[in-house]
């Protein structure tokens, strides 16, 4: 007994390590496209009358690594992200897109780059369910033109935001990226690398982004931070 239970439990090691190889049709650990580094919004779903350019492309994603005259950072991964102000839509409205489905596999943890005042992340079950709601809450109004921590404030720059879904692991979810409505304020969302597969738990209190501060010459850090779950 104590010897199938060693290989029972091994098995589970190895497939928290090494994603599956999965046959067509069956729904894979890690979210289709979450970085958006394929320039477009493959494995994202956008609601009806999402803006588009002149030949039809949907708006939204840059590859701007900085915003304003001051060069703050977005801290961008890669090439491309999600960016509220290049959708075109009127900054007090909301909007959102969803992600393609996963199974919650690994150690059940997964994370999101995500910034501006009105920046969320809702989790669903397949058939719908909601199950979590999870906010930016580094934005800070103070401080300009800094993001120093400690002495800056954030705007439109993304923090990596670890998040705890280790009750659902084993079943298929799905995400949306959300700019909630925020009428008479600022009100942005920017997003990036969406993650959902970590075979260890991401370590909040050590991990940074290092960006340059804006025009300055000098590297900060911006720390990855846990985000606990509002919904209900």
């Amino acid at each position: 007994m104590k010897k199938l239970v060693a290989i029972l439990l091994t098995a589970v090691m190895i497939c928290s390590v090494f994603p599956a190889v999965f046959a067509e049709g069956e729904v894979p650990f890690q979210v289709e496209n979450g970085g958006f580094e394929t320039g477009d919004f493959t494995g994202w779903t956008l609601p009806e009358g999402w803006p588009v350019d002149e030949s039809g492309n949907p708006l939204g994603l840059s590859s701007d690594t900085t915003y304003w005259a001051e060069e703050m950072p977005f801290n961008q991964a890669g090439n491309y992200h999600l960016d509220g102000w290049a959708t075109t839509i009127p900054e007090p409205e909301s909007w959102h897109i969803t992600s393609s489905h996963f199974v919650l596999g690994g150690v059940g943890y997964i994370t999101v780059r995500m910034g501006g005042r009105t920046a969320a992340v809702k989790v669903f079950k397949a058939d719908g369910t909601q199950v979590g709601l999870f906010r930016n809450r580094h934005f800070k109004d103070s401080g300009f033109p800094s993001v120093k921590k400690g002495v800056g404030g954030s705007w439109a720059d993304m923090a990596t935001f670890i998040i705890d879904l280790r009750d659902y692991i084993g079943e298929e979810l799905y995400l949306e990226l959300w700019d909630e409505e925020s009428p008479g304020s600022w009100a942005q969302a920017f997003f990036d690398e969406v993650v959902t597969l970590y075979d260890e738990i991401p370590d909040y209190k050590t991990k940074v982004d290092v960006v340059k501060d804006g025009n300055s010459t000098e590297m900060v850090e911006i720390p990855w931070q846990r985000v606990l779950n509002v919904y209900n």
